[in-house]
């Protein structure tokens, strides 16, 4: 039997692993000879892998008819084929270059004077928007981004670029954009007091281990007050996990208590979290994490949410993409009442995904 390299993204049922898949920190998934099934094809794509090796029949008739489909199998998603670009290779190389300046500086913050600091932090990240054309592009990078053991740093910078984009598409003025750079790159500062090994865990948290995490905005807060900073800055690593309907910690603050840049971390933070790659899991496609915080809009800065999400929806017009039932189509019009649900043409219908609730869009072709 020959071996073939599919995207995970374009494997099917039935087809044999040729060999052992391994997560990204050498925790075993699935054996060799396994045969695919729809829940370890969904396993594979939780644990971020991108390519498999499997087995190919080698007779003449099924080698041919194997190939012919290997040609549909082998083409890339839209975010595989911005992986294999330069400019990904480019920016990937600079964001492995700033996280390393980051961590130093940041753990510096901790004992030192902001003085100068701040101003290496903000040349770190600008060396990375130099590497991106324009807001979407930026977003779009960071979506194929492997996942990093370092969490609390690599989020800290994806946050950082995430406001850039919001404070961008919100016509923010270039100081208040700076400001709300260092907020969302020092928004989780008070994770670095927190025991690593509870910042790490792969698992669910016990309810111990989540109230001790539930500190890190006062820790952070404490950390950045004694510090030459703008105090929305130290509002923002206190303030990062209250939700407008009073329901967030650690203030239990509502509505217009939260402040604005405060308000757009928060919505950076979670976009981030749930579409960047973990090595635990893969990243979301933009479509449902936007979906999913349209319909809690109550909990978000309004003004920054729909913003956001109605500049990066836009962006995907005329977009190839692959709904949840497995019909190709492409997306052509928004809805303006719910626009993480837009309309999508396929060959055979038209779906108005703000009625057709049973589907979603599942990948980005």
């Amino acid at each position: 039997m020959k071996t073939k390299k599919l995207f995970t993204a374009n494997l099917r049922p039935g087809m044999i692993v040729a060999e052992s898949v391994y997560t990204y920190n050498g925790r075993l998934i699935i054996q060799e000879n396994t045969e695919l099934t729809p829940d370890i094809i969904s396993k594979l794509k939780h644990y971020a892998i991108k390519t498999v090796y499997i087995l190919v029949n080698d007779s003449p008739q099924k080698t041919e008819n194997t190939n012919n489909n290997d040609n549909d199998n082998q083409k890339p998603t839209y975010f595989e084929r911005i992986e294999q670009s330069e400019d990904f290779k480019k920016f990937h190389s600079q964001f492995d270059s700033c996280l390393i300046g980051f961590k130093k500086t940041l753990n510096d913050m901790i004992i030192k004077s902001s003085d100068g600091l701040v101003d290496e932090m903000i040349s770190e990240i600008e060396s990375i928007l130099e590497k991106s054309r324009n807001p979407l592009h930026l977003l779009e990078m960071m979506q194929c981004m492997r996942g990093y053991d370092d969490l609390t740093y690599a989020h800290s910078i994806n946050v950082a670029l995430i406001c850039n984009v919001i404070g961008t598409w919100m016509n923010l003025s270039h100081d208040d954009i700076e400001t709300l750079m260092i907020a969302g790159m020092l928004h989780d500062i008070g994770k670095l007091r927190i025991p690593p090994e509870i910042i790490q865990k792969p698992s669910k948290l016990t309810d111990n281990e989540y109230a001790i995490i539930k500190k890190h905005p006062e820790y952070g807060y404490e950390i950045l007050s004694t510090k030459n900073l703008n105090s929305k800055i130290k509002l923002a690593a206190l303030q990062h996990h209250e939700r407008y309907d009073g329901k967030g910690y650690p203030n239990g603050l509502k509505g217009n208590e939260i402040d604005l840049f405060s308000g757009i971390v928060a919505i950076a933070d979670v976009y981030d979290a749930m579409t960047a790659d973990r090595v635990y899991r893969k990243g979301i496609c933009p479509f449902p994490v936007l979906e999913h915080m349209e319909l809690q809009k109550e909990l978000y800065e309004p003004g920054a949410l729909y913003k956001f999400i109605e500049r990066t929806v836009e962006a995907y017009i005329n977009t190839e993409v692959k709904l949840s039932n497995g019909d190709v189509g492409r997306v052509v019009l928004l809805n303006k009442n719910f626009l993480s649900r837009p309309i999508v043409i396929s060959d055979t219908k038209t779906y108005d995904l703000s009625k057709d609730f049973h589907l979603h869009i599942d990948t980005l072709l």
